[in-house]
């Protein structure tokens, strides 16, 4: 477990990156780590889970942190309650109780609790609140009801993290995925879903929210009722609120990028920017909510769109292996059917083959008709 922070994943870049500070090198940096091994993944969440509940760790240097982390690492390592070594011990009471919040959360649970099921299960434990975490693999779906009475549809490939119970001042969730949400109004505590990117304020509605960490746009769609999205501005750091109207959609680019979908493009009025919030023109909010109830529905929709979403519906890896398949446009909908049926009945607009390999499906151009 010593080994789980390699030298060159500091505790300055795991905030920065935390924060929305880190630049494009360093997301990739800290991205490739997460993504070698799932303990990485299960660590990063419980730094930011830890981070979460405490905002002072910012602002110690470089230094004083990892000395501090190098300690802390000792502790998860042995699993045991030891006496502090003389390089800890020299730590002054100052800096321990800054990084107090982060460290005893850190410390409260062993890893294993972050990797395997899908089904609920207490994540992060202490006096006051015990947090769950619901992992849901591709090709399933899962369903929740919180303590409020709210309801949440979790799509595949998606992680949620819940308390057992809400506090006092508000009502907050983490969400790496995609997720419907119908949340019960209450005017006292707001209800927050967190990103790896912005926040969702809720107001008592029911609306989609897209936001896998992997990909590089968030979208919330708004069915009824009233959502913000919260980000910070890079220019003044303050925090900067954007309302959004039922049959409208949110769209979040985090970094530049060419992959873009026309479905997309064809829903807003001006280009995206990253770090901005833009709002679409009045939509059809079908397409992006219909997967809760196992059918997709496609607006002429391309094809490399399209194979995105069947992935995630059923488990499987899709490889199109000729651009011109990707641009093919399909509208339908499609419902209690396998993949293999969904790909013949797109093959009615357009002709290709599909080979089968264990989980990997290749789509490629049809081969020509001999001569007779």
């Amino acid at each position: 477990m010593k080994n789980i922070l390699p030298e060159h994943i500091t505790i300055e870049l795991l905030v920065s990156y935390i924060e929305g500070n880190a630049d494009n090198t360093a997301k990739d940096v800290v991205n490739r780590w997460i993504n070698e091994n799932p303990r990485n993944r299960a660590y990063m969440d419980r730094f930011k889970e830890a981070w979460i509940n405490t905002e002072e760790l910012s602002t110690l240097s470089n230094e004083t942190i990892n000395s501090d982390w190098n300690a802390l690492l000792g502790k998860i390592d042995t699993g045991k309650q030891k006496s502090a070594d003389n390089k800890t011990a020299r730590l002054n009471t100052y800096r321990w109780l800054r990084v107090a919040g982060i460290l005893l959360l850190l410390v409260s649970i062993p890893l294993g609790y972050f990797i395997g099921k899908k089904n609920s299960r207490p994540v992060v434990q202490n006096s006051q609140v015990a947090y769950n975490e619901i992992i849901v693999p591709p090709g399933e779906r899962s369903e929740l009801a919180l303590s409020d009475g709210s309801r949440i549809w979790i799509n595949a490939g998606s992680r949620l993290r819940f308390p057992d119970r809400f506090n006092e001042d508000s009502r907050d969730v983490w969400l790496d995925g995609e997720g419907y949400f119908e949340i019960s109004r209450d005017r006292v505590r707001p209800f927050y879903v967190h990103t790896s990117d912005l926040n969702v304020k809720v107001y008592g509605t029911k609306f989609n929210l897209k936001a896998y960490s992997q990909e590089d746009i968030i979208e919330a769609t708004l069915v009824e009722g009233k959502v913000s999205l919260e980000t910070k501005n890079l220019l003044n750091n303050k925090i900067e609120e954007v309302f959004l109207k039922p049959n409208h959609k949110a769209i979040y680019l985090k970094k530049e990028t060419q992959l873009i979908s026309a479905e997309i493009i064809r829903e807003i009025s001006k280009p995206l920017e990253p770090k901005k919030i833009i709002v679409t023109r009045t939509i059809e909010v079908e397409p992006s909510i219909s997967w809760r109830e196992g059918k997709l529905v496609f607006m002429d929709e391309s094809f490399d769109n399209i194979a995105i979403k069947l992935e995630r519906r059923f488990g499987v890896k899709l490889v199109i292996d000729n651009e011109e398949l990707k641009k093919i446009r399909y509208t339908g909908v499609l419902k209690n059917i396998s993949v293999e049926q969904a790909l013949k009945a797109i093959q009615l607009t357009a002709p290709f083959r599909y080979d089968i390999r264990d989980n990997t499906i290749i789509i490629s151009e049809s081969k020509p008709k001999a001569n007779q």
